[in-house]
């Protein structure tokens, strides 16, 4: 997609985080947005911080039900007549040792992080194809579901899943006019690192943010630079957007593993 003016886009999680942030760009180029979460409080700050009541619609809505989904898109297209981009990125966070893991906070994540991305391209890739004028969709992973992270759980799992649903999207959809990219994230300073404290505890956000700056210094990005890392990654047609170079040398190690499994599988097949 190379013009943006006028187009419409559908954010999930948009309320706060790196959703907030892509809705941020996507009105800076001109765009009408939609921003779907499942908190009224953070919906109604983000609606006044970004202060376009002509170009923001503002959405509550619980991914993890396909008919809220359903609703939404509706809601979206009375407002704005069509959508071109949406951006799946609601998520929360949790992990652990796999083989500790309860069934519920199991099914849960996945619901929200894997179940909610299926829903969102089920429910809005017919309404691109009926009008007929291109679109985008970008699915939020992480680095976590990109190489295996000692203790990412059952998110971990859920962002790996995103990553090969929206590498097969991609491929289904070539030649269609909708085109798809995966967002997959290091370290991007949203609410899911503190989820534990109040929107409200800007002590207690401040300090988690500088201790987590104290662990990863120039990977800890910011939302905002994410968002314009989005708009260009669709205004490129990326396949996958990242936000830190060093994702190459996790990419890397992660490959050199499966070469040094065949080799030894398949001595002097190369």
């Amino acid at each position: 997609m190379k013009d943006f003016e006028g187009k419409v886009a559908f954010v999930t999680g948009g309320a706060s985080g790196l959703g907030l942030s892509m809705a941020k760009a996507f009105l800076k180029a001109g765009m009408k947005v939609a921003i779907a979460d499942i908190r009224k409080d953070r919906l109604e700050r983000a609606e006044s911080l970004l202060n376009n009541t002509e170009r923001v619609l503002a959405l509550e809505l619980d991914v993890s039900q396909r008919d809220e989904i359903e609703r939404a898109a509706d809601e979206t297209e009375a407002a704005f007549d069509k959508v071109h981009i949406v951006c799946n990125n609601a998520g929360i966070g949790a992990g652990g040792p796999i083989h500790e893991i309860s069934e519920q906070a199991w099914q849960q994540v996945l619901d929200i992080n894997l179940g909610a991305v299926f829903h969102g391209v089920q429910v809005f890739v017919p309404r691109i194809k009926r009008h007929g004028e291109g679109g985008h969709i970008v699915n939020t992973s992480s680095m976590t579901g990109m190489v295996p992270i000692r203790g990412s759980g059952q998110y971990g799992v859920s962002k790996a899943g995103v990553a090969v649903l929206t590498e097969l999207l991609r491929e289904d959809l070539a030649g269609e006019g909708i085109s798809v990219s995966l967002l997959a994230p290091w370290i991007a300073y949203t609410p899911i690192f503190h989820s534990d404290l109040a929107d409200d505890d800007t002590e207690g956000i401040a300090k988690r943010k500088a201790d987590m700056a104290s662990v990863h210094g120039a990977s800890l990005t910011e939302p905002d630079l994410v968002g314009e890392m989005v708009l260009n990654g669709i205004l490129n047609d990326e396949p996958y957007i990242f936000n830190d170079p060093l994702a190459r040398k996790m990419l890397a190690e992660r490959v050199e593993k499966m070469y040094a499994a065949i080799d030894r599988q398949f001595p002097g097949a190369h």
